[in-house]
């Protein structure tokens, strides 16, 4: 019987006959047999339980399937709900599948990925924000007024290297349209003031955004601690003697990226009702008053 499994009972057997010499216990070999025995469905069927709780919960990282339509073979990957797709004469290491194989390692928006050739990728992404779409767009090469809407997605073609990209953007064409619909964000968003608007909404204490032309814009913000609004004003350049108040918010004007940005902090002036604290904090200077 040497390479075969030895049985469940006589596993048992060896393991009780160990347990009664370790604890001393009065029982001879017959009723160790019995015991083994008697045993022996009971475990069968705690390893089968166990064994199925163990699939159950055990992650299933990958399915592979293979469509067999002749030349045209495609080999399916499905791993946390994103699916690669790749030709099965295409090398994996080939520059289309190298950039698949990146953006689904890093982006999370990435939904599926097409690889038919090694320069051709057809990449679906879920983008959470126009934003996020924004970069897409800017990653692979697109200008904005290339993209082409059906419906709810938003499609567009491009170039990352050596690849050609088809990018498809799931969702987008309703974002579109609810921006298209908000005062002030019908205008083009490589725009100063588009460009500014499209960084502000990032954050997550902005609350308002007015864009009033090319490059102007209104940004309203609730700073949750005095290091938030020192932020601000840091980035937008605003000069500490320029802050003003309006009834418990504080207002400044400063620039970025070639706009001028209009900001309102609300409940921002209870930042500076200790002149002593708002002077250390770089706040307000010897000479500006609050």
């Amino acid at each position: 019987m040497t390479g075969q499994p030895t049985p469940l009972p006589h596993r048992l057997h060896a393991a009780l006959h160990t347990a009664t010499a370790m604890l001393d216990l009065s029982l001879d070999n017959r009723q160790l047999e019995a015991l083994a025995l008697e045993l022996t469905p009971m475990v069968r069927a705690l390893c089968a339980e166990s064994a199925a709780a163990a699939a159950e919960d055990a992650p299933v990282r990958y399915a592979v399937a293979h469509q067999d339509d002749g030349p045209t073979d495609v080999e399916v990957t499905e791993y946390a709900g994103r699916v690669s797709r790749i030709g099965a004469d295409v090398d994996a290491d080939s520059p289309a599948a190298t950039l698949a194989a990146h953006f689904r390692e890093h982006q999370h928006d990435v939904v599926v990925t097409d690889v038919p050739t090694a320069t051709y990728l057809g990449l679906t992404v879920r983008p959470q924000s126009l934003t996020s779409w924004e970069w897409w767009l800017e990653h692979c090469g697109v200008a904005a007024d290339a993209v082409t809407v059906q419906g709810t997605d938003a499609y567009a073609v491009g170039v990352v290297g050596d690849v050609a990209v088809q990018l498809c953007g799931v969702g987008v064409g309703l974002m579109l349209a609810e921006a298209d619909g908000r005062p002030g964000l019908d205008l083009v968003l490589d725009s100063p003031a588009g460009t500014v608007a499209a960084k502000a909404r990032r954050q997550p204490d902005v609350t308002a955004v007015e864009i009033r032309d090319a490059h102007t814009v209104g940004l309203t913000v609730y700073p949750r601690s005095l290091m938030e609004w020192q932020w601000w004003l840091k980035e937008l350049a605003v000069s500490p003697g320029s802050v003003s108040f309006e009834g418990t918010a504080a207002v400044a004007t400063g620039s970025k990226d070639g706009a001028t940005v209009h900001l309102r902090g609300d409940d921002a002036r209870a930042f500076y009702d200790d002149a002593a604290a708002a002077r250390l904090a770089g706040l307000i200077t010897d000479q500006a008053q609050s």
